[in-house]
């Protein structure tokens, strides 16, 4: 049999070709998503949509600071609580760009470019972490998972993307590497610190995570006792409170950081930080003295309970959540509306199939990493640095996982070490299958890898039995935000228009009208719009549409509430003789004026 050049690369450099393969599908994946992404983006995720739209008047002259869409809910706007710092990268592609191409292509290129780009280095860290840490087979497998889960490759990091879940994932990544990195603890808790700071700078849902990755490098520099361990722990608080602070003053406008916002990184957050990090690194000073770990964990406690104690007032605000300042009726829509806010066991109940792609590859690592380790530890095997490490990715993954079943979306913190640990397993057993080939050896490899990169495939058999497709009104939705029906509403004079919460960002975006709807907590009013009359009988829906500032009702034909009067009328079993109906171009939209 001939020597390929590609079977000599795969025999002397694996993890090489594993990159060059696993990049050139995502460029690959991307560029097929770009070339009709004018078309596409309009349903993409109402945050994506708003997300360019920060970016596009930020580029306009908008300030820094002020991070108001003024086309949700004019003419105050509805205040958005997210980070600049995404924004001026996805501004860094755009704008050298929109010098050869016009803007608007420039946008399209961006969109597609910025996901794909964080994918591409999450892939590098993921690779060249976990070959650092475990070998180079370990890097292989792990990189493979990486670019075959959807969870990891598709969810947050298909072109179009511009959320900042990907970028969180990413720091999640490097951040759980520096807690078990094996040498150079300062650098280690340098770059850990830093990592949690720009996470925490791009919104708190990794905020558990953080918690998480802090108490293993404390419970290591406390227990272990060893130089490096201490090292790394004062690293990482050190890093940790200076990033947090920079990255805060640069987030939030002057006259606002005194306000307890408690939605992102903002006072009340950064005295938990303070509060951790001098509660972890001041007890150190009593070491020459006394070097009783228990007497090190009294005085954190001790230090943390009293910032606690004197953040109080801003704390206390935050108990409620970010939904506690909006009435009643709004949080209890909330609640029933988004659906990955709910528990692992309730989200599976209506999302069966999503919920098995999301939770099997991470039961299955931590079940196989686990068994792994054990049998390790038990026979001593293998260098006592990749045990180690081993071990605290696994209790990482096994806190990350209980998050599950209070909210589902919590799902991407364990998806973070995933891969590694699944790279790992999948190494030893094809080591062990080439010293013994034994049959069973081999089953198991496949059904692991299987369950980690592809559990769809397990799905198959039982697909006749689960919830898999899209019902009429999601189809009826997406057909209502197609690109060609949006741009219909252009024939008509930039005007204020209530609609649906789903329609909002793809309407400004795709149309010169602004929406009065808009599913962002710090806007009650646009939330009202989003949610409250979709649900109403004829009579309350006409109180409260010609209540609003509305010059048009826009409804998608065939979508809507059950039993509620939008839903008659758009499906034609209704008319109301306060409303004008509009003719367009298109034949998913029904426009309607508003008559007072």
């Amino acid at each position: 049999m001939s020597d390929l050049p590609i079977t000599r690369l795969a025999r002397q450099q694996p993890f090489l070709l594993v990159m060059v393969l696993s990049v050139t599908l995502v460029i690959g994946k991307a560029t097929a998503a770009g070339l009709g992404m004018e078309a596409n983006f309009s349903k993409m995720g109402n945050d994506d949509i708003t997300r360019l739209m920060m970016v596009r008047d930020w580029i306009a002259g908008q300030g820094w600071y002020d991070t108001t869409q003024y086309r949700i809910a004019p003419p105050d706007g509805v205040s958005i609580h997210w980070s600049r710092y995404i924004d001026a990268g996805i501004a860094a592609i755009i704008l050298p760009l929109s010098l050869f191409v016009p803007m608007e292509t420039a946008e399209q290129i961006a969109v597609t470019v910025w996901p794909t780009l964080i994918l591409i280095v999450t892939l590098l860290v993921v690779g060249f972490g976990t070959r650092r840490l475990f070998g180079t087979m370990a890097a292989c497998f792990a990189v493979l998972c990486t670019v075959l889960w959807p969870l990891t490759a598709d969810l947050h990091s298909r072109a179009g993307n511009l959320d900042h879940h990907n970028v969180q994932f990413l720091m999640m990544i490097i951040l759980a590497m520096a807690a078990v990195w094996p040498v150079r603890p300062v650098a280690a808790g340098v770059v850990g610190g830093l990592a949690a700071a720009f996470s925490l700078s791009t919104g708190l849902e990794a905020l558990l995570f953080i918690v998480g990755v802090g108490l293993i490098i404390f419970a290591r520099g406390v227990f272990g006792q060893t130089t490096d361990a201490a090292r790394l722990l004062v690293a990482f608080c050190l890093a940790l409170f200076v990033g947090s602070l920079a990255l805060w003053l640069g987030l939030i406008a002057p006259e606002a950081r005194a306000m307890p916002v408690c939605d992102q990184l903002g006072l009340p957050v950064f005295s938990l930080i303070a509060a951790a990090a001098l509660g972890s690194i001041l007890p150190f000073a009593l070491r020459k003295w006394v070097a009783s770990p228990v007497v090190h964990v009294a005085g954190t406690v001790l230090i943390v309970a009293i910032g606690l104690a004197l953040a109080w007032p801003l704390l206390a605000t935050c108990l409620a959540g970010p939904y506690g300042n909006l009435p009643e009726q709004l949080q209890e829509m909330i609640s029933a509306r988004i659906t990955e806010a709910k528990p692992a066991l309730v989200y599976a109940q209506t999302n069966t199939a999503a919920a098995f792609v999301f939770l099997l590859p991470i039961l299955t690592a931590l079940v196989s990493g686990f068994v792994l380790w054990v049998t390790k530890v038990r026979q001593d095997d293998g260098p006592n640095a990749q045990r180690t490490a081993l071990g605290l990715l696994l209790v990482l993954c096994a806190f990350s996982i209980t998050l599950v079943f209070y909210q589902m979306r919590t799902v991407t913190l364990a998806a973070s070490v995933v891969p590694i640990i699944g790279g790992v397993v999948l190494a030893v057993l094809l080591q062990s299958y080439l010293s013994t080939r034994h049959i069973g050896t081999a089953v198991a490899m496949f059904a692991i890898a299987i369950a980690i990169a592809n559990p769809a495939l397990y799905l198959r058999p039982f697909a006749a039995y689960l919830p898999l497709g899209a019902d009429d009104a999601k189809i009826a939705q997406g057909d209502c935000r197609q690109y060609d029906a949006m741009t219909a509403l252009n024939a008509v004079p930039p005007a204020q228009i209530l609609t649906n919460a789903n329609f909002g960002p793809t309407l400004i975006w795709a149309t010169h009208h602004s929406s009065l709807s808009g599913l962002y907590h710090r806007g009650a009013a646009a939330m009202s719009h989003a949610l409250v009359p979709w649900r109403l009988d004829s009579e309350a829906f006409a109180d409260y549409v010609t209540g609003t500032n509305a010059t048009y009702l826009l409804l998608c034909r065939g979508y809507g509430q059950p039993r509620a009067f939008a839903t008659q009328l758009a499906q034609g079993e209704a008319s109301a003789d306060w409303l004008r109906p509009v003719p367009l171009d298109s034949e998913h939209l029904l426009l309607f004026e508003v008559l007072r």
